[in-house]
């Protein structure tokens, strides 16, 4: 993936946890509370203390290991289950899906999350009520994403009857250690220990996400569908009656993490949270194995059964739906380069423009820096060296023209850049302003108090 795809720029969440840990290591107060700051995550933000002390690259390189390291665990945990080769296919759905491999490119922290539950699961599917290592990797988990604090819960829940009074103390101590640990983080930092709940609510009002009860049986189908694409949405259901007819017992954790996970997406609007298809990577991960199934399951039929062939046939037509789509998907692979290669150029002039000498000398006499949207806001900010209060936006009145501003070229930078129209997002330079940098994509403006020689 380094090579084809040569990833670097990040995601926007991704680079507010670089700020944020940069600002820690500064004696600042993280900005949690900026206008359209992204909800913080523990786990993330002590990431990018790597990618403070030892440059962003790093940190990069954890995502796409960690990535490499699901695909793995997702190749043990079908291999445990059912055999190797339900292993390699459900290896091999998860390294190929488009979602999945965009989610990687952009860092999104979302790849660490997916491989602790999967390796929650194996540890539990090689042993029953395992206990501690299991609640240990959802602590860590939980402090990725708050799913995991329900499916710690439900696993305490499942130990409680084998387990001593003093052991159900223990696991109540792991269960309740990734929630504490957030909140007190947002009470430390924001004074409120609900803080990525109010703020997770407040951005998805912001930025007119969906949010909507009745709109969950739609998107939880579509991003479905979005994950693990075709002809997946054909062999997955084949693979469940399989399961359902011969592994039963097999397929339950891996299927009770999918239910839970999938209710926690569809009940997460009545406490205000957005739908976002991210959400449903790592169910759909757990999916990828009931193809496995649908594909090699004729393998764990008894030799010579009428049976272990009817379900061979099954297993060609699965394969061979794959190969007839297979041209397809490389086409959406190659998509990937194209956005990558797209998307670079646009950020790559933005960090020259934030790192060019005479924007760093005026950006030092005259803070702060507003932008005429927020997306850029982190990106500038962590090139550009500002602190808290010092690079922000104007979008939506959330700050005033600062003594800088920056906009982009609207001959260069396209319209899907912006979730609304370039017209609103970037208001034209106040009176008396002047041009101080340009280049392909990007003008920064500043009044003429600003200017160095």
């Amino acid at each position: 993936m380094w090579v084809i795809y040569d990833p670097w720029y990040f995601n926007y969440d991704a680079r507010y946890a670089l700020n944020w840990a940069r600002d820690i290591t500064r004696g600042l107060t993280p900005d949690f509370t900026a206008p359209f700051a992204p909800t913080p995550h523990p786990f993330s933000i002590a990431v990018s203390f790597l990618g403070v002390a030892f440059g962003d690259h790093v940190v990069m390189w954890l995502v796409l290991l960690g990535f490499g390291a699901t695909v793995w665990l997702t190749y043990l945990l079908g291999a445990r289950l059912f055999n190797p080769w339900v292993g390699v296919v459900a290896a091999l759905v998860v390294v190929t899906r488009p979602a999945m491999l965009r989610d990687t490119l952009l860092d999104y922290q979302d790849i660490w999350f997916e491989g602790l539950i999967v390796l929650a699961v194996l540890l539990e599917a090689t042993k029953r009520k395992r206990g501690t290592p299991v609640l240990v990797v959802l602590a860590f988990a939980g402090l990725v994403r708050p799913e995991a604090w329900v499916l710690s819960g439900l696993y305490w829940l499942y130990l409680w009857r084998d387990a001593t009074p003093r052991q159900r103390v223990w696991y109540a101590a792991l269960v309740a250690s990734a929630p504490v640990l957030w909140c007190l983080m947002d009470l430390i930092v924001t004074g409120d220990p609900l803080h990525s709940l109010h703020g997770t609510s407040q951005l998805a009002v912001e930025n007119g996400r969906r949010r909507s009860v009745t709109q969950v049986p739609r998107w939880t189908a579509q991003y479905y569908a979005y994950a693990v694409r075709e002809p997946l949405l054909l062999g997955i259901p084949l693979g469940m009656y399989f399961a359902w007819r011969f592994r039963r017992r097999e397929v339950l954790v891996p299927l009770a993490v999918i239910v839970v996970m999938t209710a926690v997406f569809a009940i997460g609007p009545i406490f205000g949270l957005p739908l976002i298809g991210r959400y449903l990577r790592t169910p759909a991960i757990f999916l990828a194995l009931f193809y496995g199934l649908a594909v090699f399951g004729w393998m764990l039929l008894p030799r010579g059964s009428g049976e272990r062939r009817t379900w061979l046939v099954v297993g060609v037509v699965a394969a061979v739906a794959s190969l007839v789509y297979l041209p397809w998907h490389v086409k959406m692979l190659n998509g990937l380069n194209t956005r990558s290669v797209r998307e670079g150029k646009l950020y790559s002039d933005l960090r020259k423009a934030s790192k060019a000498p005479r924007v760093q000398a005026a950006f030092r006499r005259c803070k702060p820096l507003t932008a005429g949207d927020h997306r850029p806001v982190p990106y500038t900010r962590w090139w550009i060296g500002g602190n808290p209060g010092q690079v922000g936006t104007v979008e939506k009145n959330a700050w005033p023209v600062g003594g800088l501003l920056l906009e982009p070229r609207r001959t260069f930078v396209p319209r899907w850049f912006y979730k609304i129209n370039l017209r609103m997002a970037t208001p034209p330079a106040p009176h008396g302003y002047t041009m101080l940098y340009q280049n392909r994509s990007w003008r920064i403006y500043t009044r003429p108090s600003c200017r160095t020689g």
